[in-house]
Order: structure tokens, then sequence, then C-alpha cells
């Protein structure tokens, strides 16, 4: 059936002139980074206000540092102090910087610069109430520090990382688009039930649809707010308004013109999310749901859109496996419950939100410890450079091309790396016969750790 909705734009004139528009923020934009880039250049160790996000000890030599990433009115950057700290996680601090070594270039995408004269601040963390209604619903830490996470988008800890990367599902603990959609629902079903009543006895005339829109709307964005920082989060807030612009404006929703206008919408405001690997994932996973729905039509049935919707999270798994390997090289073939796990968490994440919201976040507490306490194995596989070239290569002929969507060299590069673990494991070959094989080609680094 031929799509009736009418396009984004009439013309090439339009999409020109929203393109120079675009274009103008973009330059108002870098003129005020640049800005503040120059106010900072100009004093010799200018002084700033932070917030810790992280804080972790390295070892150099003998002697034992901390690294510190800290958020300020500029943007984020890290510095290390040799200094023998106490926990300043979500902390605010003084400090002097030196910025000598620092160009306008790596104060956009984010930078290190040394600093002295560290001080903590009286002033505590807009968000350290509700920090602490989470934490007090634990008795771990550990897992108090993982709903954290979850909820807040702070760093997630480090078993949990490793728990993630063995079994695929790191995307789940990065809000972002998927969580929106969780939310959204969540929110539509709430206010909902408590607004439908009203709608129909005092304003029965308004579009109940569009104003519950409104409302969820207006909490996600108060929600990115109360994040503070999360690029994945920030591209889903984004589509979001788009979509929910054009849904009610009668424009298809699902044309991958109006994707690439959302990313350039974004890019133009915030320029800094061009170097965000987290952006880049989330942008690609959802180019491939669209691609998806592009060449395969949503079915009528229960069933078939069950069938439809497991198909999606197989088919992106897959085709995001290459480019995800090439920036986390840590593999498992545990990885592959991600397929099960990821629709999972879409039943799992409103109910422990629920639960703490009522203050009973605790009640799964004892079966993630456990689970979260197995050891899992995994060996360092890392794509070739130009094999991550490629796919991305790819990526673009499937916006065009039907064929190239499957990506067939690199799924099935894909279950060999899965195969190759699982002969390492159980027949105990070891990394000097792999080099025989015609797959080192293709491979930048393989470190099998002992296991046997």
């Amino acid at each position: 059936m031929k799509n009736l909705c009418p396009p984004l734009f009439l013309n090439h004139k339009e999409r020109l002139a929203f393109f120079l528009f675009l274009l103008g923020v973009l330059i108002c934009t870098l003129g005020y980074k640049y800005y503040q880039f120059h106010t900072l250049k100009s004093q010799k160790f200018p002084q700033i206000q932070a917030s810790v996000i992280l804080q972790y000890q390295k070892t150099k030599g003998q002697k034992r540092y901390f690294v510190l990433k800290l958020k300020s009115d500029f943007g984020t950057f890290y510095t290390t102090s040799w200094e023998d700290l106490k926990n300043l996680k979500n902390k605010k601090v003084s400090l002097k910087l030196i910025l000598e070594k620092v160009n306008f270039w790596d104060f956009i995408k984010g930078f290190y610069a040394p600093s002295f004269q560290l001080a903590l601040l009286q002033e505590e963390d807009f968000r350290k109430p509700l920090r602490d209604f989470i934490l007090q619903q634990h008795q771990t830490l550990l897992m108090g520090e993982y709903y954290l996470s979850l909820f807040l988008s702070d760093p997630l800890p480090l078993p949990w990382r490793e728990l993630a990367q063995s079994y695929g599902i790191a995307h789940i603990f990065a809000i972002s688009g998927y969580h929106t959609g969780i939310l959204s629902a969540l929110g539509f079903l709430i206010l909902g039930w408590i607004y439908t009543p009203l709608h129909k006895r005092y304003f029965p005339y308004r579009n109940r649809y569009f104003d519950l829109g409104v409302i969820v709307l207006s909490l996600l964005i108060g929600y990115y707010f109360l994040l503070t920082q999360s690029p994945s989060y920030l591209r889903a807030l984004a589509m979001s308004c788009i979509a929910f612009f054009l849904l009610f404006r009668g424009l298809d929703i699902l044309r991958l013109e109006s994707f690439f206008w959302s990313i350039a919408i974004l890019l133009a405001f915030f320029p800094s999310l061009i170097f965000s690997i987290g952006f880049y994932f989330s942008c690609l996973g959802v180019l491939y749901i669209f691609l998806f729905f592009k060449y395969f039509k949503i079915p009528h049935s229960f069933l078939q859109k069950f069938l439809y919707g497991l198909s999606i999270n197989i088919s992106t798994f897959f085709l995001m496996g290459i480019v995800v390997y090439y920036f986390f090289p840590p593999f498992s073939p545990l990885s592959l419950s991600s397929i099960l796990l990821t629709p999972l968490f879409s039943l799992y994440y409103p109910f422990v939100f629920i639960a703490h919201f009522i203050g009973f976040g605790g009640l799964l507490d004892s079966v993630l410890l456990w689970w979260v306490s197995l050891k899992t194995h995994t060996i360092i596989l890392q794509p070739n450079f130009y094999l991550f070239i490629f796919c991305n290569f790819l990526t673009i002929l499937a916006i065009f091309y039907r064929y190239a969507f499957f990506h067939f060299f690199c799924l099935i590069l894909f279950i060999i790396y899965m195969a190759l673990f699982c002969i390492l494991k159980y027949y105990k070959i070891q990394f000097l016969h792999i080099k025989k094989f015609y797959l080192v080609f293709f491979l930048k680094s393989v470190k099998i750790p002992r296991l046997f």
C-alpha cells in the first residue's frame, strides 16, 4: 500500500533553508564554545567549580594517584591528583587548571588537564536526596550503585560492567531510547488512568492522546535535566520530540530523512556529541531498526507482531556486533543471551522503577547479587580497522539497497568469532595455532587468558 503521508519537506529549497538554519545554529554554538575557551585560556590558572562524576585509582611506578572525571559549566574533562583523596564522587569541588596544552579541538571533545589546589565545596548535588532515597533501600553499596546507574546514569560499578560485557547487555544499562520507550509507555498507562475520567467529564473536545503526549514529553525533558549527562538519552529525547511533532502533523515518523534531520539538529546544538561513542552506538542502533521497518512491513496478527519484534532484536544484535566489539573487544558466547535479556528488561525496568518509587527497591537484590557473583570468561577479540570501515560502508549502502542491510559478511564473521571461542574453550587450541587460519587477517588483536 502506498504511503499517503505528506513529505517532511516539499522541495529541495525547503531542505536547503533548514540546513542553512542549522548551520547558523552550529556556528553560534561553536562561537559560544570558543568564547568560553578564550575566557579560560586568557587566565594563567583559571579556577573553576565542577562536579566529580567518576573517581578511580591508578598506579605509576610504585606511586598511586587518583583520576577524576569532572563536569563543569563548559563541559566534561579529566584531571589527576596525587593527594590521598577520600571519596569525592558526586561532590562539588573547586580547583585550578593548567590549560597550556589544551587547544580548541580538545576543549570541544573533552580533555585532560593537570590541576592543583583541589578543594571540596560545601555545596551538595541537588540529586543527593534522591540518591540517598535509592541507596537506603539496599543493604549493599554494590546494589545501590547499580540502581543509581540504572536510574540516574551514574557510572556502572566494575562487577556489573564486567557482567554487562560478558552478556552483551551494556546497552540496557546506558539510559537511551529503549528506556525512553519503556518510561513513555509507563507514563501513558498511569497518566491515562488518571486523565481519562477528567477528559470525559470536563473537556471531551480535546485530543486526549495529544494532551497525554505533551505531559509525558514534559516529564521526559525534566528527567533529562535530572540526569545532567547522557548523550544516548539526549538523542532519544530529541527523537521522541520530533516523532511527536511529526505524528500530530500527519507526517510519517518512520522516514529515514526524519531520523537524519534529528541527528543534524542535535549536532547543531551539541557539537561535542560527534565525539561520543555512546551517541554513535545509539544512532546506529536506531538506524538499523528504521532499516528493518523499511524493508520488512509490520504484520497484523499478534503472533506475527511478536515474532517481528523478536526479529528486530536479533537483527540489531548481529548487525551491531562488529562495530561494538571494535571499541569494546571483550567477547563471550554469553553475549547471545542478550537476545533474550533485552526484551525481558522491558518488564524488569518498570517493575524496579515502581518498586523504588514505593520504597521496596531491594526486592530482587539477592537474585541479582547471585547473578553478578557468577564467574564469566571473556577473550579480547578486536576486529580489524578495515573491517570496521567496511561495516560502516555496508550500513550506508543498506540505506539504498536491501541486500546490504543483512551485512552477510559481518554476520558470518561474528558467528565465526563465537565458534572460535567455543573451540578454544573446549578443545584447548593455543593462540599460535590460530595464526594459521585466515581469520587473523580480519582481527586487530586476539588475547586469550588461561582458562583451561
